[in-house]
């Protein structure tokens, strides 16, 4: 009995240890999650990592149920498998284990099964292969009509998994009836790019078709699709679906359009994501949710940056909204960015694509980690040069086992994207899939099945494609010549966008000027910032000026501090005075003189190559010669100063390449003198007259200044010699 009231005791203790761990655990992760929540809500940006172990671009990306690995597959036919915690301890010295069995080709997609004892790899040697996580040797091969696009695993099943091949299909295996007779729930002429089971039913799935967009099924009557999303007739192609945590939302990703977020009952679209820098065409990408409630919305873009857009605006109960909200802009990679998943257990998202590298992203600052959290990156947007004239052949080998940065894929994909923008003509857009970029490695030359329209449209097509006034625009915001594509096919995509939200009516004209309008306002505000770093570096550490006025009155006060010493000088005679005064006539006139035998030496040259008759020599010489005259005033100085430095360096090359100038000038004046008296001839000799009377005005002056002042001092001197070079260049 007493054994039995122990034992008894016994198993209710063991409950409520139990039931303890489990609310200890239960509260441990809502706290986790809170955090988690409380740093994406504040983020402006992400502290970033760089994880290095393939030898080519990293098409696919996965991790496991639970966050513990990370696999990684890409154009080297390796699968790598990442230990989350290990990796993100270890900053260098990352070494993923290798699953044995390579594929024949490149990998484009990825899964685990629930219980992470299996990797599910597909690629473009039409396998599907099945490795053994904790040996990494290969255990099944399923083969199929053409590339492997897209692999989902069942999440409440161990034994199910579905395919989607360009073939066309939509094919489901049963591990348990072996690798035949796989369930058919598709046949279409065009290619799938993804698939995605329900998380919590298995009998339905998300497809991604080239030409039919994004379909719901239903595993036990798949006929027909159950539900056809909004199909965008513009832009048919669908590359990615992705359901939440729940299943209660589906996101999917066309190309040319930002994700679009539907309700898995409905076909209309709850709200559509809007960033005119956004922009996806050239490469197959995912889009994925994010945050412990699956409150952001991920997608990577041609422009080589990652877009985080947030659900706090989104009304779950209306339909076809706009959601064109600031997101938060990731920048670090250096080419376009294809694959984007994230690890719930550790707030953590990795991202990969062209580059041979892969990036986490976090909330939380680490040892080895770059970046901040709530200071936007300084330059949104990469900085290194843009191939423009890239070869269509390249050539891999991935036996080196290089994992530097391929210079020769870089300048492919950068010159891909910018071929694209300009060729797109949205007026004869049939939307035509995109398909997954391959480039074989067991080749010398690689093949783009890139889809792309035609870039053999008329000028007036063009412009009607093109955002007008983009030019307009300051060149800060467009960063480089991806940029100012997107830009200029900015209405393009803006009114495709709108077509994309089930139809509702939207005034694309006032969506396009408010764009344009912020586009001005912060080429105004960089160009703010310009004129304040312009500003501190004239007043040094003082406070700096708010206004244009302010700036301008330091500046005044500046000066005139600076010429008040002078001014405090004592006052010099009156003669003085009137000697420096008369010395400043003698250098203007001086100089106007020099820029008259210059205009002489011009006129002479050009109508020395023109040969032209005698009557229109004299009129034209005439009229170049009052063209080009210089209108100066006598009290401005600062310009004659110039002009007289570069006068005297034209005098010593005249004076070394031309040693006859003077007899040509006197000619050409004798020429002039003798031509029919025309208005411009008189002209001209109105002016040789008012030269000759300066002259005599020189010399008045100059016996004046003699009479003035009768010692022979430094500027009698001065003021002789100036006179004397005066009156010989005015008889010239």
């Amino acid at each position: 009995m007493s054994y039995m009231r122990s034992s008894c005791g016994s198993s209710l203790n063991l409950d409520h240890a139990l039931a303890a761990r489990e609310l200890d655990h239960t509260e441990r992760s809502n706290l986790e999650a809170s955090i988690f929540r409380q740093r994406l809500q504040a983020a402006e940006n992400l502290y970033q990592r760089n994880l290095a172990g393939h030898y080519g671009c990293v098409n696919a990306l996965e991790f496991s149920h639970g966050g513990e690995y990370l696999a990684s597959g890409g154009d080297d036919k390796r699968v790598l498998l990442w230990h989350v915690d290990q990796t993100l301890a270890s900053v260098g010295q990352e070494q993923p284990n290798v699953m044995y069995g390579e594929h024949a080709s490149n990998i484009f997609c990825l899964g685990f099964d629930s219980h992470n004892k299996y990797i599910f790899s597909g690629g473009n040697d039409d396998l599907v292969i099945q490795h053994d996580l904790g040996t990494g040797k290969n255990l099944n091969y399923f083969s199929h009509d053409g590339p492997v696009y897209g692999l989902s695993v069942d999440r409440t099943s161990t034994n199910l998994f579905s395919v989607a091949t360009e073939h066309g299909e939509i094919l489901v295996y049963d591990l348990r009836a072996g690798k035949t007779d796989p369930l058919a729930i598709a046949k279409f002429r065009t290619p799938f790019n993804a698939v995605e089971f329900h998380p919590l039913n298995g009998n339905f799935l998300a497809t991604a078709n080239a030409k039919r967009g994004a379909q719901l099924w239903d595993l036990r009557h798949h006929t027909q699709a159950l539900c056809q999303y909004n199909y965008i007739t513009e832009s048919p192609s669908c590359m990615s679906v992705r359901f939440n945590c729940n299943g209660s939302l589906l996101l999917t990703l066309h190309r040319r359009l930002p994700p679009i977020l539907y309700s898995p009952s409905s076909s209309e679209p709850l709200c559509s994501f809007y960033h005119d820098e956004y922009f996806n065409s050239c490469t197959m990408k995912s889009c994925t949710f994010a945050g412990p409630q699956d409150e952001l919305v991920v997608s990577g873009s041609d422009n080589f940056n990652m877009f985080i857009w947030r659900l706090d605006g989104v009304d779950l109960e209306k339909k076809n909204q706009w959601i064109d909200t600031l997101p938060v802009i990731l920048t670090g990679h250096r080419s376009i960015v294809n694959q984007v998943r994230y690890n719930r257990q550790r707030c953590l998202l990795a991202s990969s694509g062209v580059e041979k590298i892969i990036k986490f992203w976090s909330p939380f600052a680490q040892h080895g980690w770059e970046g901040s959290l709530m200071e936007p990156s300084d330059t949104p947007y990469c900085t290194r040069t843009l191939h423009r004239n890239a070869s269509d052949h390249v050539s891999q080998d991935f036996s080196t086992r290089n994992m530097e940065e391929d210079q020769v894929m870089l300048a492919f994909f950068d010159t891909l994207v910018q071929r694209e923008l300009e060729a797109w003509n949205c007026m004869s857009s049939t939307g035509n899939a995109t398909g997954h970029q391959t480039i074989s490695s067991d080749s010398s030359s690689a093949s783009s099945t890139e889809h792309s329209e035609s870039s053999t449209q008329s000028e007036e097509e063009q412009s009607e494609v093109d955002t007008p006034n983009v030019s307009e625009l300051s060149w800060l915001t467009h960063p480089n010549r991806i940029f100012y594509l997107i830009a200029k096919k900015r209405r393009a995509l803006l009114e495709l966008a709108v077509k994309g939200t089930g139809g509702q009516h939207r005034n694309v004209e006032q969506l396009l000027a408010r764009l344009m309008g912020e586009q001005r306002q912060v080429a105004t505000q960089a160009r703010i910032s310009e004129w304040l770093e312009e500003t501190h570096r004239l007043f040094g550490d003082d406070d700096l000026p708010t206004t244009s006025a302010e700036a301008a009155a330091r500046e005044r006060s500046r000066r005139e501090s600076i010429s008040q010493p002078a001014s405090r000088s004592p006052r010099k005679p009156p003669e003085l005075r009137k000697v420096e005064s008369l010395q400043t006539s003698f250098e203007q006139l001086d100089r106007k003189r020099k820029l008259m035998r210059l205009r002489f030496a011009a006129i002479k040259r050009r109508c020395t190559v023109r040969r032209p008759r005698v009557e229109v020599q004299e009129n034209d010489t005439a009229d170049a010669y009052d063209a080009d005259w210089p209108e100066e005033e006598d009290d401005n100085v600062a310009p004659l100063a110039a002009h007289e430095a570069n006068d005297v360096n034209n005098d010593d090359d005249d004076s070394n390449s031309n040693p006859d100038d003077s007899t040509s000038n006197t000619s050409m004046e004798a020429q002039l003198s003798q031509a029919p008296s025309t208005s411009n001839s008189l002209h001209f000799l109105l002016d040789a007259t008012e030269a000759n009377n300066n002259s005599q005005m020189a010399e008045n002056n100059n016996n004046k200044i003699n009479n003035l002042i009768p010692t022979t001092g430094t500027c009698h001197s001065e003021t002789t010699t100036s006179t004397t070079s005066s009156s010989s260049q005015a008889n010239i």
